[in-house]
């Protein structure tokens, strides 16, 4: 595994300077000024959601530093599963006093050990603040299963608040962001819980919390599968407390379809105006992937994706999570044998991981744009063309990234606004046959450049500033 490990980045950073043949004439030209001194929103890091069920020691290492080092994610999205072995029975009578030789005995179990192995490896590579804890599907029995039952909700707060008192103060772990549901208008994702529920549970951890000493950790939700019911019904119930959104960093939805509703201008019409949004699953759908059937991971089904990323940018989106790492498997979805949504595959065989077209496809955009970084100038966004630049001013390195969906090149015409003097311009592009080539640079003349795009990929675009 080490030598494909290293054969796969090696790979991925080898640069060909072969230049790119294209016609010169017939090329579409598409303006793109771009006016530093126009900010959008800002960028908080495109991440990835794990699951903790499949750490195993070494075995998922290679997988990890994948995500880490060559996709360049940063936030992590830690999956920690509710549905079995995790308080089956009581562990007393009062929710509100832990029955500790009962929780220690808990989390030094297999299901907890991959949970704090694999979160005390994340915090030694630098994942703390942005390391966010989710819990996922079903809970006890005793609780409600599907929902939480009356009278339960003190008790379901009591379970998750041991896990993260034994997380910091006994395992000594980081973690700075809690999402404590999945999908709570859908069944099996996690506890299905009406809007105002939702919201009162929220509220109760929130307040555990502060009386065990952890007051300082922010929260992300409500995580919806429908963006339409979390902006309609769960976040306007959220908004409703002063305390809950005092501690809310992000609110948190889903989309497996770009952009499909307005929730950027839901948010800036709304009581809190300054609130950002985070896509904590973003991805192209495909059905069967959640029941064990291995699709068709192909440069199309990237590029979806990639598009989708690109257009969630575009509307106001400051963090992205992918849906989902690596192949993994769920208990929730039982039966289904395995989830094949990993842009990671699993060989079962070997027990290795390997990089499907995602890797390189998302890493276009990863892989380049700063956390800090704020969406600048105008994006284009066109029949089978869109572009968005970004400018880290702490840095000063621009960025200008997109996809042509065209089946022919283009030209950007880019005019230059109240930026630093830029030299020249790095091209890297990714399309169905190469990942992440290098084409040769575009000089910057006169604040004006205009790159020549190949036909059917998904490009970016790095500015070298002058010295």
């Amino acid at each position: 595994m080490k030598k494909s490990s290293l054969y796969i980045l090696a790979s991925f950073f080898f640069l060909s300077q072969a230049s790119f043949c294209q016609p010169v004439q017939n090329k579409p030209v598409i303006p793109m000024p771009i006016d530093g001194l126009i900010k959008k929103q800002q960028l908080d890091g495109i991440g990835v959601n794990v699951n903790t069920r499949s750490w195993n020691g070494k075995e998922l290492e290679p997988a990890l530093l994948l995500l880490l080092d060559t996709m360049k994610v940063t936030i992590w999205r830690v999956i920690v599963e509710t549905v079995e072995k995790w308080e089956d029975v009581n562990d007393n009578k009062d929710p509100l006093t832990f029955n500790w030789p009962y929780y220690d005995s808990l989390y030094e179990t297999p299901k907890f050990q991959k949970v704090w192995e694999m979160m005390a490896w994340l915090n030694h590579h630098g994942i703390t603040k942005n390391l966010m804890i989710n819990f996922m599907g079903y809970i006890p029995k005793w609780m409600g299963e599907e929902t939480i039952n009356p009278g339960m909700d003190e008790e379901y707060v009591e379970m998750l608040a041991s896990f993260f008192y034994y997380a910091k103060n006994k395992k000594r772990l980081q973690f700075g962001l809690i999402s404590p549901t999945n999908e709570s208008d859908w069944r099996k994702e996690g506890p299905k819980l009406d809007p105002r529920h939702y919201a009162i549970v929220m509220r109760k951890l929130i307040d555990r919390m502060a009386s065990l000493g952890m007051g300082d950790v922010q929260y992300v939700g409500p995580d919806p599968a429908d963006m339409k019911r979390g902006i309609k019904e769960y976040i306007p119930e959220l908004m409703k407390d002063p305390l809950i959104m005092a501690k809310m960093a992000h609110f948190g939805v889903h989309s497996y379809g770009g952009y499909y509703a307005d929730i950027d201008s839901a948010l800036k019409h709304s009581a809190y105006p300054h609130s950002g949004f985070w896509v904590t699953e973003w991805n192209e759908w495909r059905d069967g992937l959640d029941d064990g059937v291995v699709g068709v991971n192909d440069y199309n089904f990237a590029a979806e994706c990639v598009n989708h990323l690109l257009d969630l940018l575009q509307h106001g989106a400051t963090g992205m999570m992918v849906w989902e790492g690596y192949d993994s498997y769920y208990e929730h979805h039982a039966p289904s044998p395995f989830s094949y949504w990993g842009i990671l595959a699993y060989d079962h065989q070997h027990k290795t991981y390997s990089p499907r077209k995602h890797l390189y496809a998302i890493s276009q955009v990863s892989a380049f744009i700063k956390s800090g970084s704020w969406q600048t100038g105008n994006a284009i966004s066109l029949d089978s063309v869109r572009v968005l630049s970004f400018y880290d001013s702490t840095s000063q390195s621009l960025v200008i990234t997109g996809i042509n969906r065209r089946k022919t090149p283009l030209t950007l015409e880019i005019a230059l606004a109240n930026l630093p003097a830029i030299h020249h311009l790095e091209l890297y592009y990714t399309n169905e046959q190469l990942n992440f080539q290098r084409n040769t640079d575009i000089i910057v003349s006169s604040h004006h450049a205009s790159p020549a795009i190949p036909a059917n990929c998904i490009f970016t675009l790095k500015a070298k500033m002058v010295k």
